[in-house]
């Protein structure tokens, strides 16, 4: 969905305050009520991006090609928060690598199962990664140890950069135009010390901000199981859980 540029979401917060709308040509120099507009701008849409990590609209496809023998990865520049379920190997003729998923595992559990089994494969790689992990620090691990070169690709959600020029645009849809209005709102108001006016922008911006939330996050409304029953033969049933046996 299409996003509204940066001159005309500041435009729409100056009509509101019976203001002067600007000129494309004086936007990069803009003064006044003019910068605060464009700075208020901004400030909303932090607000917004502050309000929940996992906004659909700000997330990205990463894609890592492996290098043999090394278990060890870096985030992309813009990285805030992975999406662990949506990690997998991309299918390659050239490799004969069908694609598969990889599953995440915790940290310690590589530590303690994989960690030497990998490290004593060295530059050579073990086989194809079956899991991803955590690193200590910023990024991520595969196990075992890569044997060529695979490419990795998955899900993150993006550290929003700040709009700049007249026709920058967000990643939030033109359907929340208005969020970021009245966000802009409250911080003119709170400029001309209008403190009435400004609780009143904060309560609407408040208020659309939920609706956000509501109709672009909280969409849980049915409950998935993960568990299997297996017939053992003997009238019995045994569970399987995520992959483990009970």
């Amino acid at each position: 969905m299409a996003s509204t540029g940066f001159l005309t979401l500041v435009n729409r917060v100056l009509r509101r305050v019976n203001e002067v709308e600007m000129a494309q040509a004086d936007f990069t120099a803009a003064r006044g009520i003019n910068a605060l507009a464009k700075d208020a701008v901004n400030a909303s849409i932090q607000r917004i991006n502050q309000a929940e990590f996992t906004w659909p609209f700000n997330v990205s496809t990463g894609s890592q090609v492996l290098t043999v023998g090394v278990e060890f990865y870096d985030w992309p520049a813009n990285y805030l928060i992975a999406d662990w379920k949506s990690f997998a190997i991309s299918r390659d003729d050239a490799l004969s690598e069908v694609g598969r998923p990889l599953t995440f595992i915790d940290r310690d559990l590589w530590l303690k199962r994989r960690k030497q089994e990998d490290d004593y494969a060295s530059t050579d790689g073990v086989s194809t990664p079956e899991w991803v992990f955590a690193k200590h620090g910023e990024g991520f691990g595969v196990s075992p140890s890569p044997d060529q070169a695979y490419t990795v690709t998955y899900d993150y959600w993006t550290i929003p950069t700040d709009l700049s020029a007249f026709d920058d645009t967000s990643d939030i849809p033109s359907t929340w135009d208005e969020v970021i209005v009245q966000g802009a709102l409250y911080h003119i108001y709170m400029w001309r010390d209008n403190s009435e006016q400004a609780q009143l922008a904060d309560k609407q911006f408040q208020n659309q901000l939920k609706n956000m939330r509501s109709l672009l996050i909280n969409k849980v409304d049915r409950v998935y199981g993960s568990i299997i029953a297996r017939s053992t033969g003997r009238g019995n049933y045994a569970v399987s859980m995520d992959g483990y046996t009970w």
